[in-house]
């Protein structure tokens, strides 16, 4: 941090994608704090801003009158440097690709739930993605575990937007946060029902029939008993195949998905969604990977005292993961970087282990 009090980030730290990016953005507007992130997206295959980075950022300059510096597709710097709190209104953001929707939601919904008043959001783009939480696992998995750290949402989808041709659209409403009791996951309690959801769109009504079961099968031989659903989805340009097992634990919910791009078959899709299931299930963890880096934001907030909380009440969270990826190591750096908080992992990379999200002091 320099003498004007910019954060400084290297975005080739950990594991060097667009998350720092998005993680910083949303830190940013909150608390009003500048930073410059230099080397982005340093650790991957094409560096630099894309498309759905330069929109999360203006997107995110925005809704706080902010200034952007480096705001190019191709950059490999940016800096924000927010002007006001949070605006009022109704926002449309257009990413104009086949960018990830839900992952500008995310960036976005934090700032504009704190900010103390109901807003509607129109996100345009990619909904349904391999690499990126679709639409579906937003509003079936994230948005109850949110919930429950006094963030609630609500989520419609107008049409779905597959790789390459995007053209997706949700609508969201964001309520103020408000106070929960403490989030502990150290155990997930027993699994109570699995449900398999083959969503599609533009493709034959036998592609999502194949996909669902095929992955019924699978789970069965597996023995894991499910009830499976086929469920057409609104289209726009393009057309696509998504399956997402949805697991109801005693305390918590896991997701755990597959989408046919880049021309997987139906089987092949229903593979992936059922082996990503089936790791979680093996091990011990109360959430599944994805979940847990996206849990740690929301967390941090509450362990900062930004979400209202009565004097004396607990504002830690903690939970346990069944794999500790670089994703969440690297995130849980940003994190500390901007909030008075001590985010504690234990466990190495790629083991089990667990979580806690505390004050700092």
């Amino acid at each position: 941090m320099d003498s004007r009090g910019r954060i400084e980030i290297d975005g080739a730290i950990g594991e060097g994608g667009g998350q720092i990016l998005r993680s910083a953005l949303s830190l940013s507007a909150i608390t009003g704090r500048p930073f410059r992130l230099s080397r982005v997206r340093h650790g991957r295959l094409k560096p630099g801003l894309r498309p759905q980075h330069l929109a999360a950022a203006r997107a995110t300059a925005a809704i706080c009158a902010g200034t952007l510096v480096g705001d190019e597709v191709g950059s490999g710097e940016i800096s924000l440097e927010p002007r006001d709190v949070v605006r009022q209104g109704s926002w449309t953001f257009d990413i104009g690709t086949a960018g990830s929707a839900p992952l500008l939601f995310q960036t976005l919904c934090w700032p504009l739930a704190l900010a103390g008043f109901p807003t509607e959001l129109s996100l345009l783009g990619g909904t349904h993605q391999d690499h990126s939480p679709s639409f579906h696992y937003l509003a079936l998995v994230w948005a109850p575990a949110v919930a429950r750290l006094g963030f609630p949402f609500g989520l419609s989808l107008q049409r779905a937007g597959f790789y390459p041709e995007g053209g997706g659209a949700f609508q969201a409403t964001v309520q103020p946060a408000r106070a929960m009791p403490p989030l502990d996951l150290v155990h997930r309690g027993t699994l109570l029902e699995t449900e398999v959801v083959s969503l599609f769109s533009g493709v034959h009504f036998a592609v999502g029939e194949q996909q669902a079961s095929r992955a019924e099968r699978r789970m069965r031989a597996n023995g894991v008993s499910c009830e499976a659903r086929v469920v057409p989805m609104p289209g726009g340009p393009s057309r696509g195949a998504h399956l997402l097992v949805v697991a109801r634990f005693e305390r918590v919910r896991s997701g755990h998905s597959a989408t046919n791009e880049g021309g997987r078959e139906p089987d092949r899709t229903a593979d992936a969604a059922v082996a990503a299931f089936s790791r979680f299930l093996d091990g011990r963890g109360a959430v599944d990977p994805h979940l847990a880096d996206q849990l740690l934001l929301p967390a941090a907030l509450v362990a900062a005292g930004l979400v209202p909380r009565p004097p004396g009440v607990d504002c830690s969270t903690r939970f346990t993961v069944g794999e500790v990826t670089r994703h969440l190591l690297t995130n849980a750096g940003i994190v500390r970087a901007f909030l008075p908080v001590e985010v504690d992992v234990d466990g190495g990379e790629g083991g089990e282990g667990e979580v806690r999200v505390r004050p700092r002091g």
